[in-house]
């Protein structure tokens, strides 16, 4: 009887490691594409940057002011922009970050900044 037990519970862990790999599998593909689409963004962002370089003369100095200045938007120094919630213009109740419309009132509440989520 114990010997037939072990069997059943080798093969339901057997299947849950089936699952597992299937799911890791699919985590890493998620990974794989994200950093393509980095990798992509970051070749758009040199392209455009050295685009305006050229046509405007702004120097890399200017760009790390302005990289810093950005990135104080949200009240934190970490090298990157934190979405915030928004005030709603109707109500001023909260508006989830990425929301598009608030969630008391429904009317719609667009980000302070063009690439704000």
């Amino acid at each position: 009887m114990w010997d037939i037990f072990q069997e059943i519970r080798l093969n339901d862990l057997r299947a849950q490691q089936g699952d597992t790999n299937s799911s890791l599998k699919s985590a890493s593909g998620d990974i794989n594409e994200l950093n393509r689409h980095v990798r992509k963004l970051a070749l758009v962002s040199q392209a455009l940057y050295e685009l305006l370089k050229e046509s405007t003369g702004i120097t890399d100095e200017d760009l790390r002011r302005r990289i810093e200045m950005i990135d104080k938007r949200d009240g934190v120094t970490n090298g990157r922009i934190d979405a915030t919630p928004l005030k709603c213009p109707k109500c001023g109740g909260v508006v989830t970050a990425g929301a598009l419309s608030c969630q008391t009132c429904g009317a719609m509440a667009a980000p302070k900044y063009p690439f704000e989520a």
